[in-house]
């Protein structure tokens, strides 16, 4: 299966929040990412949708697989 990457504008707009609030985040480890370079990040559509329904946990089982 294919999983597609999201970016963080796309992220910003699933959790309607400004780009700004999901590279703050990010710094912070709250939400699940993936890092591509040294300032590149994408987000797992099916890591976020779990992180979302764990009611924004970053300690689920399902991030953990989605690595």
């Amino acid at each position: 299966m294919t999983q597609k990457l999201l970016t963080v504008l796309e992220v910003s707009e699933i959790l309607d929040v400004k780009p700004a609030r999901v590279y703050e985040m990010t710094r912070e480890k709250l939400i699940p990412f993936v890092k591509l370079g040294e300032r590149q990040y994408r987000y797992s559509e099916f890591a976020l949708q779990a992180w979302i329904e764990n009611g924004g946990n970053q300690q689920s089982e399902v991030s953990e697989n989605a690595k």
